[in-house]
């Protein structure tokens, strides 16, 4: 038994993950496609870390969901209840891997223009979940910055290149989108 992560191929998924597989803990990983815009990309830095390091990892298929305009958004863009249908897929996943809990990379920043993402919300799901007979939800970054995600980030010698910060599909980051101004700011890289 051990933490399931749940896995977007993103800064804060990847990071957590890393941290969990060096402290001996990681059980496994679930990436969730729910037909994101950017879920090739983001698919791509999760089946990467899984190739890398051979952690099982489930993949669940989502679709027909409203994105919410993730696809056109200058800005932040709230998808409606995202988090509570990635966790609850995650969770019945995880648990069937043999998971204890369900790890979700949110942020302090995170908390700020995502109300998902919000210590009160997570911590009603993860006590519905629990009721539910599903896995608890813990958010091991929820008290701490993007830039301190980073900083754990290169210390365990990710980079960048190994994750991906952009809401819009293809394969360059559009550099106006909420994910990829957050990230170019964490990572003190020049906006493009």
């Amino acid at each position: 038994m051990g933490s399931i992560v749940l896995l977007s191929g993103g800064l804060d998924s990847v990071t957590l993950a890393e941290r969990e597989r060096r402290a001996g803990t990681l059980a496994g990983l679930v990436f969730v496609d729910y037909a994101h815009p950017a879920q090739v990309a983001e698919g791509w830095r999760a089946f990467a870390y899984h190739g890398r390091h051979g952690v099982p990892l489930k993949v669940v298929h989502a679709f027909g969901l409203d994105l919410g305009g993730l696809e056109t958004a200058a800005g932040d863009s709230v998808m409606p209840s995202r988090n509570l249908v990635l966790l609850a897929s995650a969770s019945n996943v995880g648990a069937a891997m043999g998971g204890s809990a369900l790890l979700i990379g949110a942020t302090r920043d995170d908390a700020r223009a995502y109300p998902d993402c919000r210590r009160e919300s997570l911590d009603a799901l993860s006590a519905a979940f629990v009721l539910m007979g599903g896995l608890p939800i813990e958010a091991p970054f929820a008290g701490i910055s993007k830039s301190e995600v980073v900083d754990l980030a290169m210390g365990f010698g990710i980079t960048s290149a190994d994750v991906w910060s952009c809401y819009r599909g293809g394969f360059d980051r559009c550099g106006a989108c909420a994910s990829c101004l957050e990230a170019a700011v964490a990572w003190g890289e020049e906006i493009i």
